[in-house]
């Protein structure tokens, strides 16, 4: 039923179940919470991390473990809300939708972007593209505009 209306959390957490067994994942109060183990490539460190939903709402993500370092020069890491959560789409583009799988969806995101974190922390440049959460909604809605139409 993917793209057929919003999946309710019982559907996201069979798509979780399925796509990412080892993930330790739950449906308590309203609310979705799975975690899991990430690696984006073979050399890359594990990560922890936490994907939560309420109701309709977007997932939120966070790495649990290990913590996130700053950059050089103690700069904040990219593409990330308050230093808490990661950014991986913009919420009022269409990347992802009630509809989507969480599983087939933002988990992947997250990897990719634990990746896009790593090649930062070495060289300094994020090459993850993107609109970072820190430039005003008005110019993030502008730029969505154009950017980010459905094909």
């Amino acid at each position: 039923m993917i793209g057929r209306g919003r999946l309710g959390l019982g559907e996201q957490l069979a798509y979780l179940r399925v796509i990412c067994p080892d993930f330790e994942t739950e449906v308590r109060d309203g609310r979705l919470r799975s975690v899991g183990l990430l690696q984006p490539t073979e050399i890359s460190r594990q990560c922890r991390v936490e994907f939560t939903q309420a109701g309709g709402r977007s997932p939120e993500v966070r790495v649990i473990s290990p913590l996130l370092r700053r950059g050089r020069k103690d700069e904040d890491i990219p593409h990330m809300y308050d230093q808490v959560r990661l950014c991986l789409y913009l919420p009022s583009g269409e990347e992802w939708k009630p509809s989507d799988p969480i599983a087939l969806t933002v988990v992947p995101w997250a990897s990719l972007w634990l990746l896009y974190y790593e090649v930062w922390l070495a060289t300094g440049d994020w090459q993850g593209g993107g609109i970072h959460p820190s430039i005003p909604i008005s110019i993030r809605k502008e730029r969505n505009e154009t950017r980010f139409k459905r094909r």
